[in-house]
């Protein structure tokens, strides 16, 4: 299909898909990318028609025994849910209140669930919760037993519907939920959640059937302009929807309150979990270090090139860093997350002269104040 390969976890995976019959191969450049074509076209078939992605190197690990939910309840800042089916989004914490990991959490059937990570951080995810996990669960790294197929886009839920007859309806199959299906005699986990902030599925199926349910939805896909998505694309979308990114936008060095992940933190829930006493310290204190989201003033994909690690500039005082970086084709901005330290408030800065420093330039910037796009995929 024309894929670019690249690396992650030690997983290859589509980068990017060709288009015109154009070699898959990068050109390195410092400023343009000859994939941005490609992105550009998978960026824009995902939120007008559905683009397929291949996500099974997402790491995956299953937790079993009697204790296993008030064993996460303990590792993690959020309220595991603990219905079958549920889904959790969460952080997880070291003694200071430095953020360890970011997964979600899914209750698979009683006593059993299944933690969901990134690809890149499957080992570091693993030692830190082997790390604190009780004897009397029983662990296994179960990412390798399973592919994993995003299926995302406004018609996502009409494709599925042609080759499974289970419903997939909002009403019956709500945003957050999970439980398994049946597509073409084949039995799939599927779940109503989207790191790429359209309406879409998770389909995770055993990896001897992986193939077969590939073919299905290709073939089906042809009804619906399915395309071929790649990361890249799948990350610039994720900094559309305002998504974090652990090893980049988040890590050790901060907390939820400086990376606006506050919403996952429940001190509600009868449990000292890790970091708690380290959150409590700084909860009612104004945080001189917190995250924003910039876009650059009147610029074009690749001019410049938006990587991580930026210095952000108030005038001429640095008082950042950014984290990631990407062209948005869908919004025509030149993204990027970051870290500032000021005393200003995002309305105090929206006058203010923002700069982003890049190969020695500096690049006029607006400060975005919420995401460029909404969340009203979760309720379609």
């Amino acid at each position: 299909m024309g894929a670019c390969f690249g690396v992650s976890g030690g997983y290859e995976r589509p980068m990017w898909f060709a288009i015109n019959k154009e070699k898959p191969e990068y050109e390195y450049s410092y400023d343009y990318q000859n994939w941005f074509p490609s992105v550009e076209f998978e960026t824009k078939n995902t939120i007008n028609n559905v683009g397929l992605f291949e996500m099974s190197p997402f790491s995956k690990f299953d937790l079993k025994g009697e204790e296993t939910f008030q064993e996460l309840q303990r590792l993690c800042t959020a309220n595991i849910k603990n219905t079958l089916g549920s889904i959790t989004y969460t952080q997880m914490l070291n003694n200071d209140g430095g953020i360890e990991a970011d997964l979600s959490v899914v209750c698979i059937d009683k006593n059993h669930f299944r933690i969901i990570g990134p690809a890149a951080t499957r080992e570091h995810d693993k030692f830190h919760i082997k790390k604190y996990l009780s004897k009397n669960i029983i662990f296994k790294d179960v990412t390798e037993d399973y592919c994993c197929l995003g299926l995302f886009g406004p018609k996502s839920r009409d494709l599925i519907s042609r080759i499974s007859n289970d419903n997939y309806s909002k009403e019956i199959f709500k945003f957050g939920t999970s439980k398994y299906v049946e597509i073409n005699g084949i039995k799939v986990w599927a779940q109503r959640l989207s790191y790429v902030g359209e309406l879409g599925f998770e389909l995770y199926v055993e990896i001897k059937n992986a193939k077969k349910l590939y073919q299905i939805i290709v073939n089906e896909g042809k009804n619906f302009h399915l395309s071929h998505c790649g990361m890249h694309a799948m990350d610039i979308m994720r900094m559309e929807s305002g998504f974090l990114h652990w090893g980049h936008d988040i890590s050790p060095e901060e907390n939820q309150y400086e990376a606006g992940l506050a919403f996952a933190i429940s001190y509600k829930k009868n449990v000292d979990f890790i970091g708690k006493e380290a959150l409590l310290k700084i909860k009612d204190k104004k945080q001189s270090k917190r995250f924003v989201m910039l876009s650059i003033k009147n610029s074009n994909p690749g001019q410049p090139l938006l990587q991580h690690f930026e210095p952000i500039y108030l005038d001429n005082k640095i008082i950042g860093n950014t984290t990631s970086g990407n062209y948005s084709f869908n919004y025509k901005k030149n993204l990027s997350y970051g870290y500032i330290n000021t005393g200003l408030s995002n309305e105090e800065l929206l006058d203010k002269n923002l700069f982003i420093e890049v190969g020695k330039k500096k690049f006029s910037v607006n400060i975005e104040m919420k995401p460029l796009k909404d969340k009203s995929f979760r309720l379609n």
